[in-house]
């Protein structure tokens, strides 16, 4: 019995036009953000403290390009959706999205993606370098539902990084929350007029701020020998929504804690070390496990996300860098918790 597609998910089905949204938990699904009301909320993490000193937040629009995505249409969408990756897709506002994970049967990843909600279909949206290999992935695991699965063209993804106060224009543009700002999916004509209206992101500030707070990133952070345990992914993980592909290995793992390595954040005083340096260099690493994998520097401070051993992802516990320094263990990544805050 192949490992790939012998999994079922909760019964789920596309809602009634004017339907009022539940999850699979039978909780109402809250309403769609907007560009007009997006607001920046303070960095609180989920697991340990904030560094002891943050980069300035972004601000601004960043453009993301055209939008390498999937079509998926048919009566039989959000069902089959439900048993392809991790997150509720019932729990997405139609014209918003929820942040999922696809896995191979192994619990690795193919691919990090938002799934957009709208009344005639679901749209994927993923890293470029990962979209033929989740069309693959995905088109092997549609058998005998009624959807059918295409590229998306003439779209194009932004991200918004509000400030403290609501921008209070472009009440109609839509989008998904995610830790970076607010996600858009939008027709091309639309990004241009956006990116006319709305001032330009700073991508290193983007790029600071990711790695201060702790969202992990494809080909840094992460790659297809992850996991969604080792790399903190929890928040984009439905514990309650049924089965999926590479769901039992994901619920092993959490619920008995079979993994040896852990992404964690860190800090260290002075300059920051390189990425791919050695992190607790006296035990052997296994690829990006045991090393840096991205840094970014506040004043004479280095913050990091690494991988260490699992017994060092305490907060307060001090992990030997290979230029002889001692760099202090923060937390684990954005939004994840021990046990993925299901068990103890």
């Amino acid at each position: 019995m192949s490992p790939q597609i012998t999994f079922k998910s909760n019964p789920s089905r596309t809602p009634a036009p004017g339907e009022a949204l539940t999850d699979s938990a039978g909780r109402p699904v809250p309403p769609v953000e907007t560009v007009a009301h997006a607001a920046r909320i303070d960095y609180v993490p989920s697991h340990g403290k904030a560094p002891d000193r943050l980069p300035p937040p972004p601000y601004g629009l960043s453009d993301l390009g055209a939008a390498a995505a999937l079509r998926v249409i048919g009566p039989e969408r959000e069902a089959w959706m439900q048993g392809m990756q991790s997150a509720d897709v019932s729990a997405a506002p139609m014209g918003g999205a929820v942040a999922a994970l696809f896995l191979g049967g192994k619990g690795r990843l193919v691919a990090e993606a938002l799934v957009w909600r709208f009344p005639e279909e679901l749209i994927v949206t993923t890293a470029p370098e990962r979209l033929d290999a989740l069309h693959e992935h995905l088109d092997k695991l549609l058998i005998m539902e009624d959807c059918e699965l295409s590229r998306a063209e003439g779209l194009q993804r932004l991200c918004f990084a509000p400030g403290p106060e609501p921008l209070g224009r472009f009440d109609d543009v839509a989008g998904s929350m995610q830790p970076l700002g607010l996600e858009l999916l939008v027709s091309d004509d639309r990004a241009k007029e956006l990116l006319a209206a709305i001032p330009a992101a700073d991508s290193e500030q983007v790029e600071a701020w990711r790695v201060a707070v702790g969202v992990p990133d494809w080909g840094k952070e992460l790659d297809e020998e992850t996991t969604p345990v080792d790399a903190g992914l929890d928040r984009q993980v439905s514990f309650s929504k049924g089965c999926y592909v590479g769901q039992e290995v994901v619920a092993m793992a959490t619920f008995r804690g079979r993994v040896a390595w852990n992404l964690v954040r860190l800090q260290v005083e002075g300059r920051a070390p390189a990425v791919g340096a050695r992190l607790d260099p006296a035990r052997p690493a296994q690829g990006r496990r045991g090393t840096v994998t991205s840094v970014t520097q506040v004043g004479d401070l280095a913050v990091m996300l690494g991988y260490v051993h699992k017994e060092l992802i305490v907060p307060g516990s001090s992990v030997a860098l290979e230029d002889g320094r001692t760099a202090t263990v923060l937390g684990l990544p954005y939004g994840s918790l021990p046990g993925a805050g299901v068990c103890a």
